[in-house]
């Protein structure tokens, strides 16, 4: 199973980078995860053409905030996946995180626009980075979780 992993668009409308985004890597996914920081709720509606799971984040506006939670675990075949997009500013969220979803065998996250894939333990830490609003030398990022018997995951740049 091949997951596309969004976060941090910050989007007020549906651009025809995101058209182009989609058609490379959400059309040919099993899922799509955004994990926050939509901005404005048409980009929620666009993605919901596909098989979408979802968490709002802190730039959000109240049309995302009241449909989607800030939290959620899922579950991909025997795999438990959390979903978040990470708070605060100044700290390595990955101890909180690994606290907060003890039970999860990988966590998704955002928030902090840098893309990361690291294993901690048997535990897979993914950050896909921004899609249109990438930090420092990596730019404009996501990325693609493979599930199987296990779960890998490849950061994209675009």
């Amino acid at each position: 199973m091949k997951i596309a992993v969004l976060s941090d668009t910050h989007l007020s409308t549906v651009t025809e980078d995101l058209r182009a985004l989609c058609e490379r890597f959400c059309d040919s996914a099993d899922l799509v995860v955004h994990l926050g920081d939509w901005t404005a709720a048409c980009v929620l509606d666009y993605l919901e053409q596909y098989r979408l799971e979802a968490v709002c984040g802190n730039m959000d506006d109240m049309g995302v905030r009241l449909r989607l939670p800030t939290k959620k675990i899922i579950r991909v075949g025997s795999f438990r996946i959390a979903l978040t997009h990470g708070w605060g500013y100044g700290v390595d969220p990955r101890a909180h995180l690994l606290q907060e979803f003890d039970g999860a065998d990988a966590i998704l996250f955002g928030h902090t626009h840098r893309p990361l894939v690291e294993r901690v333990g048997e535990r897979l830490l993914v950050n896909p980075g921004s899609a249109f609003s990438g930090r420092g030398s990596w730019g404009r990022t996501l990325a693609v979780l493979h599930v199987g018997t296990s779960l890998d995951a490849e950061i994209v740049r675009q």
